[in-house]
């Protein structure tokens, strides 16, 4: 009666054991998922002033300078489609410095609503400030002034449209 009770109950504890262990290794298996290993990150931007929107940003969305390409460039896309608001994006630094308001590349930095022509830049308090620079993340602030293309054709007489944004950007582990 005791080896049968003990089979039992050993059988019964190897399932709980078996139990366990798939739980634990269902919960940790999304560990190698996330942006600090795969790379990517998300920008946080406002259209003039109004509400805030957080955009994913894949892995291919955000180049630097000579990680996976060899030019001095930091270039930000937010490709049609994928977009809350269906905007396209384009921002491009030369050559970015750290702790300073970075000039942005003229022609090279566009804002686009869906199905009206692209905004370029306008005026001079166009900046990128990069506050963190690594081999594992950037970040930075945005604060850009386009020209409205809203309605179809680009008028200079419109205010511009005013792009407020926090980017937070890992570079992939194998990238390092």
């Amino acid at each position: 009666m005791k080896s049968a009770f003990l089979k039992r109950f050993a059988v019964i504890a190897a399932g709980a054991l078996s139990l366990v262990l798939c739980a634990g290794l269902t919960a940790c298996s999304g560990i190698n998922d996330s942006w600090e290993v795969k790379g990517g990150g998300f920008l946080k931007y406002s259209i003039n002033g109004e509400d805030e929107i957080q955009q994913e940003l894949d892995r291919d969305d955000v180049e630097i300078p000579y990680i996976r390409n060899r030019h001095h460039l930091l270039v930000i896309k937010i490709p049609a489609g994928r977009s809350a608001r269906n905007d396209q994006l384009k921002i491009t630094v030369y050559s970015p410095k750290l702790g300073k308001d970075n000039n942005i590349v003229q022609g090279e930095t566009w804002l686009q609503f869906e199905g009206v022509p692209k905004a370029y830049i306008t005026g001079d308090s166009n900046y990128v400030h990069i506050d963190q620079k690594d081999d594992t993340k950037w970040t930075a602030t945005i604060n850009l002034h386009f020209e409205d293309c809203r309605q179809g054709k680009c008028n200079a007489n419109r205010a511009p449209i005013h792009f407020k944004g926090r980017m937070h950007y890992w570079i992939a582990e194998d990238d390092r």
